[in-house]
């Protein structure tokens, strides 16, 4: 009857409860083992005393684990630094070891007997080693009895039935993590129960995923403005891509969307790249995963560790299933008519769940003091949109507005950003650089391509100037929906925006 394993369905916190007190109950008992052995050790031998002490290495300390004698007031420390106990001279034995008390060792030195005289005058060492290095020391003591060939057997038996209830004693233990491992696991997949917009699902997921991974970054592509890029980080990521840097060829991200199958490389000599040549950082490794609705990548998961380390089958495997379990949880949500606008509008714009929660991100990431870039969001308008409208007929202005977006890029400009929906030819646009003067640059090269009429794609020119407001993102930022009425309220001070 596995009573921890049924717990772990039906009551969490109980199979937690459950599992240390398993734990604890198996030291315990690895302990009462280990003072039985020592006990029978002495009596086998006849020797007086018998003691055994853990060698601490990060602390320096001789930590005893129990002892067994014959002899009255006879007082051990448990912990004692390596330099006031005669084993400092003996802690890397790989043998044992048999001294002479006055001779070979300081009669003064072996101080938990309290008598005159010391009561012992042979020593002998038993040295237990792990992974080639001495983890703990039994000290057998006696007045004048050396230790025959025949008790050797005796001392051989101790030493192996030792290692044994060590070497199980640790198998349990790592059993009893990985067990708690997959308990919170399986805690942290709740965000999938959540209702909501799909963006908010996205976002936890990214989270939830940075958890697994630590130290390194969580982000989602997604193909918008006609180009994969970069649109989403988690809020707790460190060194993770620009918003809207867009997915280059021979890059880790490439060959999972061309493959639509995750894609796992180390960097070496920084490469290769996540995304694209220009990113700043590429060390450690990246861990790719197509994000897949109906049989068809409709996004991408890039998990960047700085130590590759991280990335152990078993974290591989829980980073995939998060995307797959996210995947399936909204593609139960898509009718037909969804599915082509979960990410974009049909202009090829952020949709507004999303674009917020990216904003959100990059202003907690600066608060925490995480983000390394220089962030803006902008709004652009056409300044002729009346005449335009009256001038195109409908399906002209969807064609006009697609143009827009993609015009609007920053990316164009060789800037890191994305274009998103804010309303009616009124587009919102966040970019992110290093270079302080990013959002200046973009709004020069952008004008500048608007001072003779614009050509669309169906051969028909436009003639507008454009109304542009930025505003960076500071540790002051409150949230998306105040950086954006932000950026309103600069729009329409110049009368611009109505």
């Amino acid at each position: 009857m596995n009573l921890y394993g049924d717990a772990k369905k039906t009551k969490p916190a109980k199979a937690e409860l459950m599992g240390h007190k398993r734990r604890e109950k198996a030291l315990r008992e690895f302990k009462e083992v280990i003072h039985d052995l020592v006990v029978m050790l002495r009596q086998a031998l006849g020797t007086e005393t018998v003691y055994l002490y853990w060698i601490n290495r990060t602390r320096k300390q001789f930590v005893m684990e129990t002892k067994s004698t014959a002899i009255a007031d006879v007082v051990f420390q448990d912990r004692i630094h390596f330099s006031e106990h005669f084993l400092d001279e003996y802690k890397d034995i790989k043998q044992p070891v048999t001294l002479k008390a006055g001779s070979d060792v300081n009669a003064k030195s072996i101080s938990h007997y309290y008598e005159d005289k010391l009561p012992v005058e042979q020593l002998t060492l038993l040295p237990f080693t792990n992974n080639e290095e001495t983890v703990a020391i039994t000290v057998l003591e006696s007045k004048e009895k050396q230790i025959t060939a025949g008790q050797n057997e005796i001392i051989y038996s101790y030493s192996n039935a030792l290692g044994n209830v060590l070497n199980t004693y640790l198998e349990l233990s790592d059993l009893h993590e990985n067990e708690q491992q997959w308990v919170a696991y399986e805690k942290s997949l709740s965000f999938l129960d959540k209702s909501g917009h799909s963006a908010g699902l996205l976002n936890d997921m990214l989270q939830t995923m940075q958890a697994l991974v630590g130290e390194g970054s969580v982000s989602l592509i997604i193909n918008g403005m006609g180009k994969w890029v970069n649109v989403l980080n988690s809020a707790d990521a460190q060194r993770p891509l620009p918003l809207g840097m867009p997915v280059e060829k021979r890059t880790i991200a490439w060959e999972a969307l061309k493959k639509g199958e995750p894609e796992f490389a180390i960097h070496f000599n920084k490469n290769p790249k996540r995304i694209s040549p220009r990113e700043l950082y590429t060390e450690g490794a990246t861990f790719a995963i197509p994000l897949i609705f109906k049989g068809r990548c409709k996004g991408l998961v890039l998990v960047y560790g700085q130590n590759p380390l991280v990335f152990k089958e078993s974290t591989k495997h829980k980073l995939i299933n998060v995307v797959r379990l996210t995947g399936l949880k909204i593609e139960a949500r898509l009718t037909n008519k969804d599915e082509d606008r979960l990410f974009t509008n049909q202009y090829g714009a952020l949709i507004p769940d999303l674009w917020e929660r990216a904003i959100d991100a990059e202003i907690k990431r600066l608060k925490s003091g995480s983000s390394k870039q220089k962030t803006w969001v902008g709004l652009i308008t056409l300044s002729a949109l009346s005449e335009l409208r009256t001038k195109f007929r409908l399906e002209e202005l969807d064609l006009m507005q697609k143009d827009l977006v993609k015009v609007f890029n920053p990316s164009r400009c060789g800037i890191p950003g994305f274009v998103g929906f804010k309303s009616d030819y009124v587009y919102l646009v966040v970019l992110q650089s290093k270079d302080p003067k990013a959002a200046d640059h973009w709004k020069q090269q952008l004008k500048e391509s608007f001072r003779r009429p614009f050509e669309l794609t169906n051969g028909k020119q436009i003639s507008t100037d454009l109304h542009i407001a930025t505003v960076p993102l500071t540790e002051q930022s409150q949230d998306s929906y105040h950086i954006v009425s932000e950026a309103k309220r600069a729009l329409s001070q110049s009368g611009k925006l109505k």
